[in-house]
C-alpha cells in the first residue's frame, strides 16, 4: 500500500495560517518556549502571539483569559506536558468554563521516539477524555489534520488535537469525505471483523486489514478520528451487524478509544465481542517509531496477528502482548 507522505503538524499549520488570514480574524495563539510548532504564524501576526516560556500552567491561564475577552485562542505544546502539568488549570479554567480554547498536543503516540516514556505520549487521552466539555479529535494523516484544524476553530468550546511531530508519514490512501467533528468514517468494508482505530492507527489497521484478506478475512475499518463525542450512531449500526470488534490505537488502552467503544458497546449490551489494542499496562521506551510499533503489536502485522488470534478464540490472557523484558 503506497502512499504519500506529509506531517500533520505542517498540515495544522497551513490551516491555522489560512484561518487566521482572513480578515478581522480573532485567532491568537500561546506558545510555551517554542513558537516553532506554529510556523509562519508568528511571522505574520506578532501581534496575535504570545510566548510565556516553559510554563505551561501559566500558558492555560493566558489563555482563559484571552478567550474570556472573545478570542479563539489556539495553545501547543508536547502532549505530556500539555495535558499532565497542566490539567488542573485545563480542568478549572477551561473545561468548567466551556471556553474557546484549542488544545493542540504535539509528539503524540510514539511520535517522541527516542526521547523515551517522559515524552510518548501515550496516556493523554485518558487525562483530557476524564474531563467535561472538551472534544478530542485525532486525525490519521496530513489531510485530515488540515480539515479538523479548520473545523475546531470553526467550533466554539474546548477541543483537544494530537498531532504528531515534524516528520512526515503516510496519508491513507483512500478518501471518506470531509471531517466533521463527532463523525466516523467508513474506509474498508469487511464482513468478519470491525476494526476502529484513530490517529496514525488507522494507517496500520488498513494495512493489517490487507494482510486479513490474504488470508480469507475481510474488516470493516473506520477511522474514529473523534474519539469525544463518539459516532454513536455509526458504530452501533456497524457493530450490530458485526459482532467481533478491535480497537486500535497509539495510546494505553485505559481510557483512550478502547475504553470509549468498551463503555458504549456494554451499556448498550450488544453481545459484541471486543480486543482493545494499545499498550496495556506499560510505559513507552526509547525507539524508532517502527521499532516501538513493532514491540507493542501496533504495526500492521502486529495488529493483523492479533486479530486472526481474536478472531480464532485466542487472545484470552489480557497479557498475550510479547513476553519480554521492557524496552527493545
Amino acid at each position: 500500500m503506497t502512499a504519500r507522505h506529509e506531517s500533520t503538524r505542517s498540515a495544522f499549520i497551513d490551516a491555522l495560517l489560512q484561518a487566521g488570514s482572513i480578515p478581522n480574524s480573532d485567532i491568537v495563539v500561546v506558545a510555551a518556549d517554542s513558537h516553532s510548532r506554529y510556523g509562519d504564524f508568528v511571522k505574520r501576526f506578532p501581534e496575535r502571539s504570545f510566548n510565556v516560556g516553559i510554563a505551561e500552567q501559566t500558558m492555560i491561564g493566558v489563555a482563559a483569559g484571552l478567550a474570556l475577552i472573545g478570542k479563539t485562542v489556539v495553545t501547543t505544546a508536547y502532549a505530556n506536558f500539555l495535558t499532565f502539568r497542566a490539567l488542573e488549570q485545563i480542568r478549572v479554567d477551561i473545561a468548567a468554563e466551556k471556553l474557546n480554547v484549542k488544545l493542540v498536543g504535539t509528539d503524540t503516540g510514539f511520535a517522541a521516539a527516542w526521547s523515551g516514556y517522559t515524552h510518548l505520549a501515550l496516556e493523554d487521552m485518558a487525562a483530557i477524555r476524564a474531563l467535561p466539555h472538551i472534544v478530542i479529535v485525532d486525525p490519521a494523516d496530513a489531510r485530515e489534520a488540515f480539515e479538523a484544524t479548520c473545523a475546531i476553530l470553526e467550533y466554539r468550546g474546548p477541543v483537544y488535537l494530537r498531532l504528531r511531530g515534524r516528520q512526515e508519514e503516510p496519508s491513507l490512501p483512500v478518501y471518506a469525505g470531509p471531517f466533521r467533528i463527532g463523525e466516523g468514517k467508513v474506509l474498508m468494508e469487511g464482513r468478519d471483523v470491525l476494526l476502529i482505530a484513530c490517529g496514525s492507527a488507522v494507517y496500520e489497521s488498513l494495512k493489517a486489514a490487507q494482510l486479513l484478506k490474504e488470508t480469507g478475512r475481510t474488516a470493516t475499518v473506520v477511522d474514529m478520528a473523534t474519539v469525544k463525542p463518539l459516532d454513536v450512531s455509526l458504530l452501533l449500526e456497524l457493530a450490530s451487524s458485526i459482532p467481533r470488534v478491535v480497537t486500535v490505537e497509539n495510546h494505553n488502552i485505559t481510557g483512550g478509544l478502547g475504553t470509549a467503544v468498551a463503555e458504549l458497546l456494554a451499556e448498550k449490551a450488544l453481545g459484541t465481542r471486543l480486543l482493545r489494542l494499545g499498550l496495556r499496562n506499560r510505559f513507552g521506551t526509547a525507539g524508532s517509531e517502527e521499532m516501538l510499533k513493532k514491540e507493542f503489536r501496533l504495526d500492521a502485522e502486529g495488529i493483523a496477528t492479533s486479530v486472526k488470534e481474536f478472531l480464532d478464540g485466542g487472545n484470552k490472557d489480557e497479557n498475550y502482548y510479547r513476553r519480554r523484558p521492557p524496552g527493545i
